[in-house]
C-alpha cells in the first residue's frame, strides 16, 4: 500500500509540473492546494515578523521581540503536527481552519504590542495583506500557473521552427496592410498624440479581442482527447511518465477514461489557452521588432517630423536617441516605437483570427499542444485504472 502511494503521489505531482493538476482525482483544497502552499505562507509570516523591528523597542529588546514570533511559529508549527500525529517538523498533508489561523493570527503578535491607537489599524493592515496573498497563492496554486507558463515556453522553445514557417506563411498577408498602416501619415500622427495610458487602452481592447479569438480556438478541438481505444494506444505516449511500467496488457479491458469533469475540461483549455496566446504574442514581438528595425532604416528625422507635424523633438514626453550609421544619422523615437508595437498588436491579431477561420492554420498551430495533451490524458487513463480502480462499465 504505501509503495500505491508513493507511485500515486509520484504520478499526481507529475500533473502538478505540466500544468495539468485538476486531472488529479479528488482534487482537495486542503489536501492538495492549500499544502502546495504551506511553504509560500510560512515565509510570509516570517517576513511579517520583522514588523517587530520599528521603533516600539531598542537594541536587544528589538532582537528579543523577533527572537520571540519566531519561537511562537515553530512552537505553533511543532505543536499542530504533534496534535495531527505527524512527525515533528514534518510539512502538513492536510491544511485546516487551525493552520489557516495561525497563517492568520501569528502576524498579528508583535503588531498588538504597541499603542492603542497603531494596533487596530495595524491588525487590518495585516488580515488584508494576508487575505490577498492568500487568495491569488490559491488561485496560481490550484490551477498551476507557473507550472502552466513553464510548460508553455518549453513548448515555444520546441516549436520555434514550426512558428517560424507559420508566421512565413501569413508573412505576405500581414505585410499588405502593416507596409500600408507603417507608411501612412495619420498613422504617425495618432502615435505622436498618444499618451501611454490610452495605448495601454488599446492595448487591452486589442488583446481581450485577440483572447476572445483564442478561446473560440480551443473550444473548437472537438476531438475527444481523453478517449483512447486500446491499451497499444496508451503505451507508447506514457514513455517517460511515472506510470510507463504499470500501462495494463492489450489483452485487458479497453481504458474505461470517464469524461472529464468541469474543472479539468476548463484546466486542459486553460492550458492550451495559455499556450497558444503565448505563440501569438510571438508573432506579434518579431512583427514589431522587424518594423522597429525597418523604420530605424527608412524613416528619417525630417520624414518623422513631417509626418506627425511637429516642428521638432521637444514634447516633455518626447524622447529621441541618435547614433550614426553607414555615415548617415538613425533616430529612434517614441513615436516608431508606439507604431511599431500597435503593428505587432494588429498582427497578433490577425494571426489569431486565421489560426481560428483557417482549418489548415489550426492543426498545423495546434498539433503539438493538443499531442502533449493527449499524452497527459493517457497517463491519466493509467493513473484511474491503478489507483482509483476505473474498470469498464
Amino acid at each position: 500500500m504505501a509503495d500505491m502511494n508513493t507511485e500515486r503521489d509520484r504520478c499526481e505531482r507529475w500533473f502538478v509540473r505540466r500544468g495539468l493538476p485538476h486531472l488529479i482525482e479528488k482534487y482537495s483544497a486542503t489536501e492538495d492546494v492549500l499544502t502546495r502552499m504551506v511553504p509560500l505562507l510560512s515565509l510570509v509570516v516570517f517576513f511579517e515578523l520583522f514588523m517587530t523591528f520599528g521603533d516600539r523597542w531598542k537594541g536587544w529588546a528589538q532582537f528579543g521581540a523577533f527572537t520571540g514570533g519566531v519561537f511562537a511559529m515553530t512552537t505553533s508549527f511543532v505543536v499542530v503536527n504533534k496534535l495531527r500525529g505527524r512527525r515533528l517538523l514534518q510539512l502538513p498533508d492536510d491544511v485546516g481552519l487551525v493552520e489557516i489561523g495561525l497563517y492568520f493570527a501569528l502576524p498579528m503578535v508583535p503588531a498588538a504590542i504597541g499603542s492603542e491607537s497603531a494596533v487596530a489599524v495595524s491588525m487590518l493592515e495585516i488580515v488584508i495583506v494576508n487575505f490577498l496573498i492568500l487568495a491569488v497563492g490559491y488561485v496560481v496554486t490550484s490551477w498551476g500557473i507557473l507550472s502552466m507558463l513553464r510548460w508553455s515556453l518549453g513548448q515555444v522553445r520546441h516549436q520555434v521552427g514550426d512558428i517560424t514557417n507559420l508566421v512565413m506563411k501569413s508573412l505576405p498577408i500581414l505585410l499588405v496592410f502593416s507596409a500600408f498602416i507603417f507608411l501612412n501619415a495619420e498613422m504617425w500622427q495618432v502615435a505622436n498624440d498618444f499618451t501611454l495610458p490610452f495605448f495601454g487602452a488599446v492595448f487591452v481592447l486589442v488583446g481581450g479581442l485577440m483572447a476572445a479569438f483564442v478561446a473560440v480556438s480551443v473550444n473548437r478541438l472537438t476531438v475527444d482527447l481523453a478517449r483512447f481505444e486500446a491499451w497499444d494506444d496508451v503505451r507508447p505516449r506514457c514513455v517517460g511518465s511515472p506510470v510507463q511500467d504499470i500501462v495494463p496488457l492489450a489483452s485487458d479491458p479497453a481504458p474505461a477514461s470517464p469524461p472529464l469533469g468541469r474543472s479539468a475540461r476548463f484546466n486542459v483549455g486553460l492550458l492550451l489557452f495559455t499556450s497558444q496566446v503565448i505563440q501569438i504574442m510571438i508573432v506579434g514581438f518579431i512583427i514589431t521588432v522587424f518594423y522597429m528595425v525597418f523604420g530605424l532604416a527608412a524613416v528619417r528625422e525630417d520624414t518623422l517630423l513631417q509626418w506627425t507635424t511637429a516642428t521638432e523633438l521637444t514634447r516633455s514626453d518626447d524622447w529621441a536617441y541618435y547614433w550614426s550609421l553607414f555615415g548617415g544619422e538613425v533616430v529612434f523615437t517614441r513615436q516608431l516605437l508606439l507604431v511599431s508595437a500597435f503593428i505587432g498588436l494588429v498582427s497578433a491579431l490577425q494571426f489569431a483570427i486565421q489560426v481560428v477561420t483557417d482549418s489548415t492554420y489550426r492543426a498545423e498551430f495546434a498539433a503539438d499542444m493538443t499531442e502533449e495533451i493527449r499524452d497527459a490524458l493517457a497517463v491519466r487513463a493509467v493513473y484511474l485504472r491503478r489507483f482509483v480502480m476505473v474498470t469498464p462499465g
